[in-house]
């Protein structure tokens, strides 16, 4: 099979580029035995700050993108298109027309690789008429699809594609030395913790009031009040990194840090670390006790952060919120309802002092490294050549 990527790499970076850089790793990897890969990088946004947004600059760049792939096409033979998709937003699915318009007629089979969620939705109940008509003539009934996870098969099927598979994101083993370094650290921790001390919860996300991150705070506060009123020396600490999408949401938690019951006599009891680049990121991770995403983002997907905190074996809080339930082990008990800070609270009330109980190290060997993502995508791109 002769594949041609259409996406881009970090910069920016994101779950959705994070994951096409793994897909490239992982089946350049193979030496092209089964695929030979060949990259359309088709970087639009100059950073966060960039996606989303219109411009003529874009168009150029997307029209240059596309001439590169129909070239590919005549030069080399390649013979599949893959795409990821647009989340269910107008100037997005825009972009996909005109990518679909121009390229599609030259590839024998289309492969959509779904990293954000609701085209399907947005199809359904924001689109015009007209607006759905050209939907599914442009993007509709391609070869497969590719979801993240069983809850986003019926969006994908609203394009009637031939034939929709689940692969779950996956990360390289940011600890492989966890058994001898990494899990002796948390236990050492949690045995030091005793009636005092310093729990950690890591926030590691875009900041954004969709994602969690004010209920968190709010959860944060909270659980503190509820130590210091049974008399505990214990503290739980928030350290928030990423970068904030709106300035105003900026300035709000700042300023709620700010107040008197985030802060006590060792300090703040939230730290922002701003965007953790890998190494930051690592370290983080290797140093909290806890992770947290209570998302409910309209476009939530698959958060790589996720992945990468179960690789540390983290007990985890996240939310009941399309797929991430999925990702968790059945009966997992640090999900809580969207928008609940005081549940939040209680399971984290619950976790302080405790380590990876639910086996979430194991799980993502399981099924969440780059090996198993990586067999799972070959298997589905290859299934395309014995149609």
């Amino acid at each position: 099979m002769k594949l041609v990527v259409f996406a881009h790499v970090p910069p920016p970076f994101h779950g959705q580029s994070f994951m096409v850089q793994q897909l490239l790793d992982e089946l350049r990897d193979t030496g092209g035995k089964d695929v030979e890969v060949f990259h359309v990088d088709a970087r639009l946004s100059k950073d966060i700050d960039d996606i989303a947004s219109a411009s003529p600059r874009k168009l150029l760049l997307l029209l240059r993108y596309c001439l590169k792939a129909i070239w590919l096409r005549i030069s080399h033979g390649a013979t599949h298109f893959y795409y990821v998709p647009a989340p269910g937003l107008r100037n997005a699915v825009y972009r996909d027309w005109i990518v679909m318009l121009l390229c599609r007629p030259f590839y024998r089979k289309i492969i959509y690789h779904y990293q954000a969620a609701g085209v399907g939705g947005w199809l359904e109940t924001e689109a015009r008429g007209w607006e759905h008509w050209v939907s599914q003539i442009l993007l509709g009934r391609a070869a497969l699809s590719i979801a993240l996870g069983d809850y986003y098969h019926e969006d994908a099927a609203k394009l009637e594609p031939q034939k929709i598979v689940t692969v779950p994101n996956c990360s390289p083993d940011p600890c492989p030395d966890y058994d001898l370094r990494i899990r002796p650290q948390q236990q050492a921790r949690a045995e030091a913790l005793g009636q005092a001390g310093t729990w950690r919860v890591l926030y590691l996300s875009l900041c954004y009031r969709e994602k969690g991150l004010f209920d968190l705070v709010e959860a944060v506060a909270e659980v503190n009040a509820r130590l210091q009123a049974k008399g505990l020396a214990k503290r739980v600490q928030l350290d928030v990194a990423g970068k904030f999408y709106l300035p105003e949401e900026e300035a709000e938690f700042t300023e709620r840090i700010g107040q008197e019951d985030l802060n006590d006599d060792e300090g703040p009891l939230v730290l922002f670390h701003g965007f953790a680049d890998e190494e930051k990121k690592l370290e983080l991770l290797g140093q909290v006790d806890a992770f947290s995403l209570p998302s409910y983002y309209s476009f939530e997907a698959h958060p790589v952060s996720l992945v990468e905190a179960m690789a540390f074996g983290l007990p985890i809080v996240a939310t009941r919120w399309r797929i991430l339930p999925e990702l968790f082990p059945d009966g997992y008990e640090g999900l809580v309802d969207i928008r609940s800070p005081i549940q939040i609270a209680d399971r984290l009330e619950q976790l302080i002092g405790r380590v990876d109980e639910a086996g979430l190290r194991e799980r993502y060997l399981q099924h969440f490294t780059r090996k198993a993502f990586g067999e799972k995508v070959r298997t589905a791109l290859l299934s395309l050549e014995d149609e």
